[in-house]
């Protein structure tokens, strides 16, 4: 899935907004930096973003970012008010197959009948979805044509995925095709929901890290690495080690009474908790890829800069540049630092830092 453009009306902190996501041949862009001082509505529009796929995916119960309450005193701008956003995106022929699929194998032909995907419909053309709230019916929040329905579906289609593997339809790697929105707030906080659960991990400090780590290593040291290309233990170790060299990633730790993630710089060892925060910031991004398994994806990520030396900010950047997932990511910041390192094509600017 990727962004093409997004209209919001009436949301959070946005009074009216239109944003263009695409390059000068109307393609979408793969890095996009949103500029603007405090207040300007950066994480407004992340929210809005967010708040589209989470409740195709689920819409009795989208999962918001930590914070966020899907009620109208939070959403809505100003009394008597329909928040609105409209959203322009578009899906690959692969990932486009890939919902063929889960929804053939889900016996909803009646879906694919209508949309004809893949058939008469150019899976690569741009797809629209109208987004409101309260909706009038306080049952859908998509403002769409009947006949159009079915385009919920395709924003959502993660949602039904996890219902297909409910129902031992699909595997997890059909994450591996369809997208959604993968989004890191200013707390970078993880969702555990599909994680590997141990009681030892979880009631830590650093615990929701610690538990994804310890799931990666455990399948790493099984990982069939000519069939499935690089684990998700080696790609964190790898960027981790990269971005913030000197410093290295070594491994897990366990002990009777814990277990730890082990690094080293110019020869001294240390654990999970002696980490900086800059540290903690790159490992929490790398892991919530990992995660989320941010691929085909939009992803969001709330002043980059947090925590960041300028060095690591540039490595980090850079190591996003040349992913291989094809994902779109989008930032924001209020950072003179990080402005330069984008092209000037790729920035949206919402008003002067200075204000």
């Amino acid at each position: 899935m990727k962004l093409h453009s997004l209209a919001i009306e009436n949301f959070r902190a946005i009074k009216h907004l239109e944003l263009d996501f695409t390059d000068e041949l109307s393609r979408p862009r793969l890095m996009t930096l949103i500029v603007g001082p405090n207040g300007s509505g950066k994480t407004s529009i992340f929210d809005a973003i967010d708040i589209v796929v989470k409740t195709a995916e689920n819409k009795k119960k989208p999962e918001l970012r930590e914070g966020l309450l899907f009620n109208v005193q939070q959403i809505v701008r100003g009394r008597g008010q329909t928040a609105k956003i409209n959203f322009e995106y578009s899906f690959e022929n692969d990932e486009g197959e890939a919902i063929v699929d889960l929804y053939s194998k889900m016996e909803l032909q009646w879906f694919l009948d209508r949309l004809q995907l893949g058939n008469n419909v150019p899976i690569q053309d741009s797809l629209k979805v109208a987004w409101s709230f309260p909706s009038r019916n306080y049952t859908d929040n998509f403002d769409i044509a009947p006949e159009r329905q079915n385009l919920i579906n395709v924003v959502g289609a993660r949602g039904t995925a996890r219902q297909s593997i409910k129902r031992n339809l699909s595997t997890n790697s059909i994450f591996n095709k369809i997208g959604g929105v993968c989004y890191f707030d200013q707390r970078r906080s993880l969702r555990l929901s599909n994680s590997y659960k141990n009681d030892r991990i979880d009631n830590l400090e650093h615990g929701e890290v610690l538990t994804w780590l310890y799931q990666f290593y455990k399948r790493h040291l099984t990982w069939n690495s000519e069939k499935f290309g690089e684990s998700y233990w080696g790609k964190v170790q790898r960027l981790f080690n990269k971005i913030c060299y000197p410093s290295e990633f070594i491994g897990l730790e366990s002990g009777p009474d814990s277990d730890t993630l082990i690094l080293r710089k110019n020869g001294f060892e240390y654990d999970l908790y002696q980490m900086s925060s800059g540290e903690h910031q790159i490992l929490r991004i790398l892991v919530g890829l990992a995660s989320a398994t941010a691929k085909n994806s939009i992803v969001l990520i709330d002043e980059i800069e947090l925590n960041l030396h300028p060095a690591w900010q540039k490595r980090l950047i850079r190591a996003l540049r040349d992913d291989t997932d094809n994902n779109q990511y989008i930032f924001t910041t209020h950072s003179p630092d990080v402005i330069g390192l984008f092209y000037e094509s790729e920035i949206i600017r919402l008003g002067k830092l200075s204000e």
